[in-house]
């Protein structure tokens, strides 16, 4: 299970949560009443901090957040919904948890259940972001959604980030897709080329597939 590093934020930004002036903020570093790193001239305090002086301890909802990528695998997004609601209530006992899920490509950044999750994100009501595996949140640009989440405080926890549990069809879909955007983007939508690109690719997928069979 792998889980984010604490944010840091700025006195400023610390003064501007905690509804104080910066120079209060920055006082009360001197005097210990809140811990700070000190990088380079400047003192970075953990949002943990903030969360402590407001009594929040973290307050904030967790998102269990489960997708599959078509209407066939609805088995498996209900094995991810019952293995994230079954850690959390043994994880974050007594924590209040939302479970979104989504049907649809981790190539969709439009999903509405994923931007429901960065509304939310954005609007600093979420504490943390847990999925079962990476891809079931996006399937690339993680990194970007990793500095996200960071920036309002959000931990990014993956149940299983060194397994590949992404089914074969999957995979091949998305594959697929890749293909047809960027030979639509190459000989334009719809052309000739774009569909025998795209014909080329399913015949070395299915020939793949038959061999492996064999």
């Amino acid at each position: 299970m792998r889980t984010e590093k604490t944010r840091m934020l700025r006195s400023g930004e610390v003064a501007k949560r905690l509804g104080l002036h910066p120079l209060t903020v920055r006082r009360w570093v001197k005097e210990g009443k809140i811990a700070a790193v000190q990088i380079g001239r400047e003192a970075r305090i953990p949002i943990t901090e903030v969360e402590r002086l407001l009594g929040e301890q973290r307050a904030g909802t967790i998102i269990l957040y489960a997708r599959v990528s078509g209407h066939d695998q609805k088995e498996d997004l209900q094995r991810q919904v019952q293995q994230l609601e079954q850690w959390a209530r043994v994880a974050r006992t007594g924590q209040q948890t939302l479970t979104l899920t989504d049907i649809g490509s981790g190539l969709n950044t439009e999903r509405k259940s994923l931007q429901n999750l960065l509304v939310l994100v954005q609007d600093y009501q979420v504490a943390e972001v847990v999925v079962t595996c990476a891809d079931r949140l996006t399937r690339f640009g993680l990194s970007y959604l990793r500095s996200l989440f960071s920036g309002y405080g959000v931990t990014l926890t993956v149940l299983s980030p060194d397994e590949d549990q992404t089914p074969e069809p999957e995979l091949t879909e998305d594959l697929l897709a890749i293909i047809a955007s960027f030979a639509g983007r190459l000989y334009g939508l719809r052309s000739r080329q774009e569909a025998a690109l795209v014909a080329c690719a399913k015949q070395v997928l299915a020939a793949a597939e038959k061999h492996e069979e064999e």
